[in-house]
């Protein structure tokens, strides 16, 4: 961890992981996507350098993670841009006094880095639960790109209850059939739930981004260590259904999940969700982030998860600055880029392979902007 000279700015890599957790631990408003482990596990997925960047002053304190990515050029300088990985992130924003003052001398201070390290632009996806967005209206181009669902947990009414009729229908449809859902070991159903992630994948039509490998299955299942879970729905002790789930403080994320399409008319499906909001409310999670649908609200895996509760949808917004104009528009005509998709950073969108796809929250969600 190292202190910029004139800059009240600390600036920790991902080599110093004890210093990335102890400053991320330190915030209330903490989640897995803020953490050290989060972010080593997406090197796997994406290039960069971790970083984390903290500020504090006497209005309050900001952790930054981000990704610093070099940009492949013809000339000779070292030019780089940062990015949030695949997910939800931005900054976390702890207020004693003045969220405004907090907000605009972090920017000010961190802006000059970017400006004194040629960082060409910087690109932000938000978090729909902390609505971190909120106060960088000046300081960047925010775009309300699409909602997200949530679950709330921890009501004093039952859940069940609170689950509109179509889906504690099929719940209780689920039940009849004898499907049974458990939370299993990770290890003993690696291979079964990667099966039925890949099957999922092929059904999608998903890029080849999303077919991880079963290294990078094991290196993520070994960093997040007791933040990582793994729930099956099984009939006649065969599992036809599972999910990995997140989670970190009093937040639990959908994060990876495959079925066997043969078995959905089941209602597998239904009752491995609910079971799996019955186990975040019994262990003191508030909120279960179920995220969005492929490209839309209104595509079958957005309602799928709307089904789930009477609660508001959640905005997801992204970001978006260009710190240096004229590096920006050199890379455009560098690379013959001659027309303006609203791809961001547009530099950047003849290669499009990790970066192209619009969220797709219960495979590995990448938000990004709309293409």
């Amino acid at each position: 961890m190292g202190r910029q000279k004139n800059i009240s700015l600390t600036i920790v890599d991902c080599k110093n992981h004890i210093q990335w957790t102890s400053i991320v631990d330190s915030f209330l408003e903490k989640d897995i996507y803020f953490t050290y482990e989060y972010f080593k596990s997406s090197l796997a997925v994406d290039e960069g350098e971790p970083m984390l960047f903290f500020f504090e002053n006497k209005h309050g304190k900001i952790a930054y993670p981000v990704i610093k990515r070099k940009i492949q050029t013809n000339t000779n300088l070292e030019l780089y841009d940062i990015t949030t990985p695949y997910g939800y992130g931005g900054p976390l924003i702890e207020v004693r006094t003045m969220e405004s003052l907090l907000i605009s001398e972090f920017r000010e201070v961190f802006n000059e880095y970017c400006k004194n390290n040629r960082i060409i632009s910087e690109f932000v996806r938000f978090h729909p639960l902390l609505n971190n967005y909120s106060g960088l209206e000046t300081e960047m181009e925010i775009v309300h790109h699409s909602k997200t669902i949530e679950i709330p947990l921890q009501q004093e009414d039952d859940l069940l209850s609170r689950i509109p009729g179509k889906t504690r229908n099929m719940i209780r449809k689920a039940l009849k059939n004898n499907v049974e859902v458990r939370k299993v070991e990770i290890e003993d159903h690696l291979e079964a739930f990667m099966s039925m992630y890949y099957a999922t994948m092929d059904r999608n039509q998903a890029s080849g981004y999303y077919y991880f490998t079963e290294e990078y299955f094991r290196e993520t299942i070994n960093l997040f260590g007791p933040d990582i879970h793994l729930f099956g729905a099984f009939l006649d002790e065969k599992m036809i259904s599972s999910t990995l789930i997140l989670t970190k403080g009093k937040y639990m994320h959908y994060h990876l999940s495959g079925s066997l399409k043969e078995y959905n008319h089941l209602g597998a499906n239904n009752i491995l969700l609910y079971t799996v909001a019955q186990w975040g409310d019994e262990n003191g999670i508030a909120r279960f982030h179920l995220g969005g649908g492929y490209s839309s609200n209104e595509d079958n895996l957005f309602k799928f998860k709307k089904s789930f509760t009477t609660s508001q949808p959640l905005q997801f917004c992204i970001g978006k600055k260009i710190h240096d104009p004229v590096f920006y528009e050199m890379l455009i005509l560098e690379k013959e880029i001659t027309e303006n998709t609203g791809f961001f950073p547009l530099y950047r969108s003849l290669n499009r392979l990790t970066d192209s796809r619009p969220p797709i929250n219960h495979l590995l969600p990448k938000q990004h902007d709309a293409d």
